[in-house]
């Protein structure tokens, strides 16, 4: 009786935890989806993109805000690298996306537009 009660419990918990689990990826996903589109809809009306480069952009910042939120437990120097390198990967992205223009106006308002990738994060 003792037996059946311990494996009854042990199945529910592992239930519930694999239901947490997936509740908590849901929502990182659905975090990163609606980011992605609010910085895609800024650039959107900075950059003057048509509708092909919007999505091709969008899949480009989703890729970048996902790995971005990636491995939390990370140290400030080892986030700080690994941004860097997403950085370079999305801007190198982006210039086959963009006309030349456009990549310009990018560049200039990378800075600024920084303040827009980290909001999308929160």
């Amino acid at each position: 009786m003792t037996k059946k009660l311990t494996g009854r419990v042990k199945n529910l918990v592992s239930t519930l935890v694999l239901a947490l689990l997936f509740c908590v990826t849901a929502n990182a996903q659905d975090k990163v989806s609606e980011g992605a589109a609010k910085v895609t809809t800024h650039m959107k009306s900075q950059l003057s993109l048509n509708d092909n480069q919007y999505s091709q952009v969008l899949a480009i910042n989703k890729d970048y805000l996902k790995k971005l939120d990636e491995n939390p437990g990370a140290t400030a120097v080892q986030r700080s690298k690994k941004k860097k390198a997403y950085d370079e990967d999305r801007d190198k992205k982006l210039k086959s996306v963009l006309n030349d223009s456009q990549y310009k106006i990018y560049i200039a308002n990378r800075s600024a537009n920084a303040r827009v990738y980290k909001e999308a994060l929160k």
